[in-house]
C-alpha cells in the first residue's frame, strides 16, 4: 500500500499543514481530507468539495496526475535525472514525493508516508530548500559537493520564522547550505527527541544523492535524510493529519 499527504501552505501565515491523504491499494485510489483542511482559508479541490466525503477512483486523481510530467515530454527524463531515477516504470508516489509535486506559484507539496526500512531507519528524500537565500560562498560549496557525502544538520530553535527549522551544514566550511523542507521538519525533530537528542545538533545525517548543476535552485541538490527509527514512533501523527472520514490514519 502507498500513502501520501497533500501539504498546503497558508498564504497569510506561510505555515504548512496537511489537508488531504491519498492511498493506493491494488490499483484503487482513495482520497480523504484531513483536519488541516478545516482551515477557513483552504479551498477544497474541484469536484471534491465535500470535506467529510471519501473519494475512490481506479485512476490517479487529476490533482496528482497534473503534477506528473507526461512521459512523452523531454522534461520527464530531465526530472528523473534530477531525482536520481532510471528511465522506465517508476512509482508515481515516489516521483511526486521526491519532487514535492510542486508547480509554479503553487502552495501544495506531496509527501509519501515513510515506512521503516529493513535497517530500522527513518528515511525521506528531498531537495534542499532555501538555496536562493544562502551566501555566494555557500552556493559555491553546493556545486562542489561530492555525491554520497553526509551533511550534518542542526535545529535552529531560535529561528523566528520556525522554531523547528533544520539547517543543513557543510562539514568542511561550517557554512549553511540551506534547509530541510519546512513541511517535513516537525517529524524529524520528534524522531530526534525520541532518540534522546537534547541539544541543537541532530543525529540525522543528510546524504547527498545528486547535485544537479543545470537545474533551477529548488532542484539543485537532491538528498536523503537517514535517522534511526525509534521505538514507538509513527510518522505524521499530529492532529491536523487525522482524517475527517473514511479510514484510520
Amino acid at each position: 500500500m502507498n500513502s501520501a499527504f497533500v501539504i498546503w501552505r497558508d498564504p497569510i501565515t506561510t505555515m504548512w499543514q496537511p489537508v488531504a491523504k491519498l492511498t493506493e491499494l491494488d490499483g484503487i485510489y482513495t482520497f480523504s481530507y484531513t483536519r488541516g483542511a478545516l482551515n477557513k482559508k483552504f479551498i477544497p479541490f474541484p469536484r471534491m468539495s465535500i470535506l467529510e466525503k471519501e473519494y475512490v477512483s481506479h485512476e490517479l486523481l487529476p490533482f496528482f496526475q497534473n503534477r506528473l510530467i507526461p512521459e512523452r515530454r523531454p522534461e520527464y527524463y530531465t526530472m528523473l535525472s534530477w531525482l536520481d531515477m532510471a528511465p522506465g516504470p517508476n512509482d508515481p508516489f515516489e516521483i511526486l514525493s521526491a519532487s514535492g509535486g510542486a508547480r509554479k506559484t503553487d502552495n501544495f507539496r506531496i509527501v509519501k508516508v515513510p515506512q521503516k526500512s529493513e535497517k530500522n531507519e527513518y528515511r525521506l528524500k528531498f531537495f534542499i530548500s532555501g538555496i536562493a537565500y544562502i551566501s555566494d560562498e555557500a552556493k559555491h560549496d553546493l556545486i562542489n559537493l561530492d555525491n554520497m557525502i553526509f551533511l550534518p544538520c542542526i535545529n535552529e530553535d531560535k529561528n523566528q520564522a520556525d522554531s523547528n527549522a533544520v539547517a543543513i551544514i557543510n562539514p568542511k566550511t561550517g557554512r549553511r547550505l540551506g534547509y530541510y523542507p519546512r513541511y517535513l521538519n516537525e517529524d524529524l525533530i520528534r524522531v530526534n527527541r525520541m532518540l534522546g537528542v537534547t541539544g541543537n545538533e541532530l543525529l540525522t545525517k543528510i546524504r547527498v544523492l545528486k547535485v544537479n548543476l543545470s537545474a533551477p535552485e529548488q532542484y539543485r541538490v537532491f538528498c536523503e535524510s537517514v535517522t534511526s527509527w525509534p521505538d514507538g514512533f509513527s510518522p505524521f501523527q499530529s492532529d491536523s493529519y487525522k482524517l475527517l472520514v473514511g479510514q484510520a490514519n
